[in-house]
C-alpha cells in the first residue's frame, strides 16, 4: 500500500473544480473531506467521488 495517495485518480478531491472545506479549531484550520464543485452550479461533493465534469488540477 502506498505511504501517500495517489494524485492522478479520477476523483474529485484532484479535481480542478473542487474546493475543499475546512474548519477553524482555535487558531489553525483543519481540512476536511468534504467540499464543493463549482462546476455549472455549486454541488456538494465528497473527496473520493467523481461526476462526469471531471477536470484534472493544474499543477502549481
Amino acid at each position: 500500500m502506498p505511504r501517500y495517495p495517489k494524485h492522478d485518480d479520477t476523483v474529485c478531491g484532484n479535481c480542478a473544480h473542487f474546493l475543499r472545506h475546512y474548519v477553524r479549531d482555535g487558531s489553525r484550520y483543519i481540512s476536511l473531506s468534504m467540499g464543493h464543485c463549482i462546476c455549472l452550479r455549486t454541488k456538494d461533493r465528497e473527496e473520493g467521488s467523481t461526476c462526469p465534469s471531471w477536470t484534472p488540477r493544474k499543477p502549481k
